[in-house]
């Protein structure tokens, strides 16, 4: 195999590697729902301050006609923890009792989190997330 065939095959090798771990590396900026490729925020973020460090954001998302519960935890509470728990959902206003949109994850290093579709946007509503066992709500929408 000549010079050049051999740098053009490690190159092309790294730049798999490297596409592969960006594919895979968590992002600050949310995702998107499953079932829904198009979401906009709505209402304001909380952050979650654990220790006094900012260690996770709740968002609240619209979209596909659902509303969207969402929680990332920050790099700098990851960096200092192995696992943590995770629980995200929306609040109808109007009926308080009820967790609409719920996901959980025990245990987990994910870094982020979405609820599933909320049937609720015809409601005043807002996203509440908890990070283990201290939690944060966004601002009501309607």
């Amino acid at each position: 195999m000549n010079l050049a065939k051999k740098a053009a095959s490690t190159l092309g090798a790294l730049a798999a590697i490297a596409g592969l771990s960006l594919v895979n590396a968590p992002s600050a900026a949310a995702s998107t729902p499953s079932g829904c490729a198009s979401v906009s925020q709505i209402g304001t973020t909380r952050v979650i301050q654990i220790g006094g460090v900012d260690a996770a954001s709740v968002k609240q998302y619209y979209g596909c006609g659902y509303n969207y519960a969402y929680i990332y935890v920050w790099q700098q509470y990851r960096n200092t923890h192995t696992n943590w728990d995770l629980y995200v959902h929306v609040v109808n206003e109007s009926d308080s009792g009820t967790d609409y949109g719920v996901a959980s994850l025990s245990n987990t290093t994910r870094s982020e989190l979405w609820g599933t579709a909320a049937n609720t946007a015809a409601y005043c509503t807002h996203a509440t997330g908890y990070l283990n066992t201290t939690g944060g709500s966004t601002s009501s929408v309607c």
